[in-house]
């Protein structure tokens, strides 16, 4: 048990309503944290140990620094069913050895063989829109990266059984990180919840219980019911992977499938599902939630978005053509996407768990504790980013400004256990705000507007509390911006 008299300040709310505070309006509970009890505090939820939150730049630098013994991995308080064996609950050699085989995939020249099809994924979704249809971005976005996601882990772009997956995928994660779910895991602890989750998937699975879907009785069944399938269809292609190797193949299931461990014996089976999963989670939740905000920051400034699109044509008047690599590294789409995970960050923290007492900033933390760098209020520091820190503003991003630290700008975690697929989530992020200010006018109840909608949490991300719903207002054509004078006369407007 720890003893909470030797952690900094605690808010006088009950347990329930800090875990609560952590779910919806998580951006408003933060800033009260910090206006009534500093830059650090401490969060007692139910049924799990205690969690220091800091902005604290030297307490940050510390937590960046700790060692793989020092932390303790399972003990993260995620509660959807990833499988315990994914990467993220790993710890030491075996976290290291995992992340070897999946980093490799997403370094700059993968990326780079990806980003021709992500434009045409992006082509392919503006193609099938019309005018005056209505479109909520965060789903809208997600729908783009689970095309992305198929054709990254699985190798596939059309047909039934991609369908299937996306369908099964969407709807797993909807479920799974439903309001009344949420409540629950808070209530019991986000970590007891998911490891109850992951028994009754495993039973189920092994009875060969799949489940119809459907909501039931318990809030819980239809998620279960969903990740089994998922999971059967996961199944179904490792094994075809291992009757038929393909060492050229480039796709995650491909490539997890084949590797092995230690003493040469394939992954588990579960443990390559596990993967899969947490990749589909990582790859759609984060860009959702970062593009719900950034097509936000667009609608409420018109003048932004405009330079985006007169960035992305002036490329493609220089070379000639649409070129999917050089337009998903330009450099004012880039520093808006900065500026846009500075002030509304889709993740609010990054968790470690303490093995033993460690000394943190000032702090001698006790085992037991979690601590978090505060995104959220870091990135909204006067002493870091100026006397203009809430104003949105890519300038800051650009020529000769000052470089953040790692300590300061932290929109993908830090140190030995950074987000594996940020480079991807940012590079499909830039390819689609910059088609979107390209091709796309839409209209919404965002626009001239400066407040922005109340947050809440989805699978551990940050979203729009109500979503972030725009209406298509012109569709420009596919060539619009390099044969400009034709193009204008194909617009399709409202």
């Amino acid at each position: 048990m720890v003893d909470l008299s030797k952690l900094p300040p605690i808010p006088k709310d009950s347990k329930v309503r800090q875990a609560m505070g952590l779910g919806i309006g998580i951006w408003d509970y933060m800033e009260k944290n910090n206006r009534e009890l500093g830059d650090t505090f401490t969060l007692t939820l139910p049924r799990q140990g205690p969690m220091v939150w800091t902005s604290d730049q030297k307490m940050i630098a510390d937590i960046l620094r700790l060692k793989p013994e020092q932390v303790d991995a399972s003990l993260v308080q995620l509660p959807m069913d990833l499988g315990e064996n994914n990467t993220v609950f790993l710890n030491g050699k075996a976290h290291q050895d995992s992340r070897k085989i999946v980093i490799p995939q997403f370094n700059t020249n993968k990326l780079k063989g990806r980003a021709t099809t992500m434009h045409e994924i992006v082509t392919e979704h503006i193609n099938s829109w019309t005018i005056g249809q209505e479109l909520n971005i965060p789903r809208l976005i997600g729908d783009i990266t689970l095309d992305v996601i198929c054709y990254t882990i699985f190798d596939l772009r059309h047909g039934e059984r991609k369908e299937k997956y996306k369908e099964l995928m969407l709807h797993w994660m909807l479920e799974a990180t439903s309001d009344t779910n949420f409540t629950l895991a808070q209530m019991v602890g986000a970590k007891d919840w998911r490891r109850w989750l992951n028994k009754k998937y495993l039973k189920r699975t092994a009875e060969g219980k799949m489940g119809n879907g459907k909501k039931g009785i318990f809030p819980w069944k239809r998620a279960v019911d969903l990740k089994i399938q998922l999971a059967a269809m996961i199944r179904e292609d490792i094994e075809a992977a291992r009757a038929n190797v393909d060492e050229d193949a480039i796709d995650m299931l491909s490539i997890l499938s084949r590797a092995t461990n230690e003493d040469g014996s394939l992954l588990d089976v579960e443990r390559v599902i596990s993967e899969c999963v947490g990749l589909m989670i990582g790859g759609h939740e984060t860009s959702a939630a970062t593009g719900a905000w950034f097509g936000i920051w667009m609608q409420q400034r018109p003048d932004v978005n405009q330079k985006i699109c007169d960035e992305v044509i002036e490329s493609m008047q220089k070379e000639g053509k649409y070129d999917a690599i050089i337009n998903s590294e330009l450099p004012y789409v880039t520093a808006c996407l900065n500026e846009s995970q500075r002030l509304t960050p889709s993740a609010v923290g990054f968790i470690r768990w303490l093995r033993h007492d460690t000394q943190i900033g000032d702090w001698n933390i006790p085992a037991g504790t979690a601590v978090l760098p505060n995104i959220y209020l870091t990135h909204r520091r006067e002493d870091i980013y100026g006397k203009d820190v809430l104003d949105f503003k890519p300038e800051r991003w650009l020529g000769g400004a000052k470089k953040p630290k790692p300590t300061e700008f932290l929109p993908f975690g830090g140190g030995r256990r950074a987000c594996v697929g940020m480079n991807q989530a940012r590079q499909q992020l830039r390819i689609i705000f910059g088609e979107f200010a390209r091709r796309v006018e839409f209209t919404s109840e965002f626009d001239g507007k400066t407040d922005m909608p109340r947050s809440r949490m989805i699978g551990g991300q940050t979203e729009p509390e109500k979503g972030a719903f725009v209406t298509v207002k012109t569709i420009r054509p596919e060539n619009y911006g390099f044969t400009e004078q034709s193009a204008e006369k194909e617009a399709v407007t409202a």
